[in-house]
This record gives C-alpha cells, sequence and structure tokens, in this order.
C-alpha cells in the first residue's frame, strides 16, 4: 500500500479576543500614562475604540482585575490599580510543585535580598526602631509553638527591619519572598518551630544593629540556621 504525501500545514492560533482586548487595555494604560486610582473610559467608548464587542472587553477586564491590574466599582467605573504582589501569593499553589529543591532556591533568593539590604536599612535604623524589632523578637520566644503568632511575630519583624528603607517595592519583596517560603515549609513539614532558638537568632540581629557592628554577618547568621533546619528537617 502506498501512502500519497500529504502537506500539513501549522497554522499560529489565533488569539483569543479578551486577550487582545487585554493587551489593548495595557497598552492604553501605558500610552495615556493612567497611574492607580485613574478612571478609564466608559465601556462602550473603549470597546469602540478597540474595535470589540462589549463582551469581549468585559472579559479583558475582569481577566485583568483577577491579577490586579484594574478594579471594577459597581456604578463608579474601572480604575486602575497600584502594583502589587498579591495576586502571585493568591495563586501560589499554581505556581509550585512543592519539592525540597524549590524551597531551598526560594530560600537563596530571599536571604539574597535581605543580606543585600540589611547594611543600608542600619544606616537608616533609629531608636524606635531598635525598640520595636527588639521587643518582636523577645515575643517570639514566648509565642506558642507551630501556633500562628510565632509566623506573624517573624513576618512583622522582617517587614519592620526594612521600614526605615521607605521603599513600598522592597517591603512587597520581602512579604513575597517570606510568604511563599512560610507557606512551602509549612507544606513540608508539620512540626512546630522552636520560639526560643528563632528568637535568638533575631535577637542576634539587633544586637548587631544596636552595636553598628557585624550586621550583615549577623543576618548572614540567620540564614544560616534556616538552612541547616532545611538540611535536618527541623522546623523553622
Amino acid at each position: 500500500m502506498t501512502w500519497t504525501g500529504l502537506r500539513h500545514e501549522h497554522r499560529p492560533m489565533k488569539t483569543p479576543k479578551y486577550r487582545d482586548a487585554q493587551d489593548k487595555l495595557r497598552t492604553y494604560i501605558v500610552d495615556n500614562r493612567l497611574v492607580a486610582g485613574d478612571r478609564l473610559p466608559p465601556e462602550e467608548e473603549l470597546a469602540a475604540t478597540f474595535g470589540l464587542s462589549r463582551l469581549s472587553l468585559r472579559e479583558a477586564v475582569k481577566g485583568l482585575e483577577t491579577i490586579g491590574v484594574l478594579r471594577t466599582v459597581h456604578g463608579e467605573g474601572t480604575f486602575v490599580e497600584p502594583f502589587s504582589f498579591k495576586p502571585i501569593i493568591e495563586n501560589l499553589p499554581y505556581a509550585f510543585q512543592l519539592q525540597h529543591r524549590d524551597l531551598r532556591n526560594l530560600l537563596e533568593l530571599r536571604a539574597g535580598l535581605e543580606e543585600g539590604l540589611i547594611l543600608r536599612a542600619s544606616e537608616w535604623i533609629r531608636r524606635r526602631d531598635l525598640a520595636d524589632l527588639r521587643r518582636l523578637a523577645e515575643s517570639m520566644a514566648r509565642a506558642k509553638p507551630g501556633g500562628p503568632e510565632l509566623a506573624d511575630l517573624d513576618r512583622q519583624f522582617h517587614r519592620r527591619l526594612y521600614e526605615p528603607l521607605d521603599n513600598a517595592l522592597v517591603t512587597q519583596m520581602i512579604d513575597l519572598f517570606w510568604e511563599i517560603f512560610h507557606r512551602l515549609r509549612t507544606a513540608e513539614t508539620s512540626a512546630s518551630p522552636d520560639g526560643p532558638a528563632i528568637a535568638e537568632v533575631h535577637l542576634d540581629i539587633v544586637e548587631a544593629l544596636t552595636k553598628q557592628e557585624g550586621v550583615v554577618e549577623a543576618m548572614i547568621r540567620h540564614f544560616d540556621d534556616i538552612r541547616h533546619r532545611l538540611n535536618t528537617g527541623e522546623p523553622g
């Protein structure tokens, strides 16, 4: 039996209309220099401008709302949202497959960020900042093992540590890495973290900041402690 040659033409898939509408909306925001809080023109006007149906435009707006680009207020309109990593955190289960290597890689990203910023933050640290950091670290030792309070105190400590930089993007990055790492770490182990041990490494950071010496080294020891816990399977 002889087969005749058949030509298979691979045509590129056509972009869905709602995706095309999303691209047009993003371009519109950039071209018109819209910023957080600015309102978009009415739906009918945008649909006519883009040459799209109102249904396609609505689907596009809903998609951009999901990822935090836009926000629709009933009776008021659609507004540009401030930049945020929150949608990444909310979609975390779909972004990671839980593997020990993922956790270690994420830890190295977080360590690189905080070890690189701590010296700069120490230059702007104030007495009030140090008092707050010490209070948070000391509270870790008294927190119930495995309870939400200990995790919340740790998060507050790292946020407070970099607040003197007055950099919203840094705060969001700290939050993002902390949240993802904490969720993955919690999913990997059911053991209860050792509050006093965790408090100790954080108090070391406060002491170094107070003396204004060995600050980077204290932060490196903090992450070395976490690496040790990961390697031995201990919580932390």
